[in-house]
């Protein structure tokens, strides 16, 4: 990627490379994105606010976007995030295939996790030790996947590509 990447670059490289677990993946690339996507979730928040007070409430569109907000649009992505963090290791000569087994695994435990409590709290009974195992898995997981993005890549090619300042 160029040293001089936008926010619209960036947001379409994410999208570009939704399928692509090879090469390399600048911070710039990865921040970037993530300020795209806030920025993107803002706008349509306060649209659909808007629209939500023009029509009086009577389409529940706040419901609706929450949904599609928190539920769908994190299904969608899940593909092309693990494919940019298995990047962003490979940009500081990590294996990629660490961002694949923490967000599998982290996918598979939080399911586990619903069918245990309905997705709802917790009480303090007999399932709480793994349900409190399974969340610590997940956020320690979700937390280094979130440092790795302040790690500073690899200067020169590596075994897992080019420079992508350099490219």
């Amino acid at each position: 990627m160029e040293n001089n990447m936008s926010i619209k670059d960036a947001f379409i490289a994410f999208w570009m490379k939704g399928f692509t677990f090879t090469g390399r993946a600048r911070r710039r690339e990865v921040w970037l994105n993530i300020l795209a996507t806030i920025i993107i979730g803002l706008i349509l928040t306060i649209v659909v606010l808007l629209l939500e007070i023009m029509t009086g409430g009577r389409y529940h569109l706040m419901d609706h976007y929450g949904f599609v907000a928190g539920t769908i649009f994190p299904y969608i992505t899940t593909i092309p995030t693990m494919a940019q963090a298995s990047r962003r290791l490979h940009d500081i000569n990590m294996s990629g295939k660490i961002a694949i087994v923490i967000t599998v695994l982290s996918a598979i435990l939080s399911f586990i996790t619903e069918q245990m409590t309905g997705a709802f709290p917790v009480s303090l009974d007999t399932i709480s030790l793994p349900i409190i195992l399974i969340t610590l898995f997940t956020v320690l997981g979700g937390l280094f996947l979130f440092i790795i993005n302040f790690i500073k890549g690899n200067e020169g090619d590596n075994k897992y590509g080019k420079d992508p300042k350099r490219v």
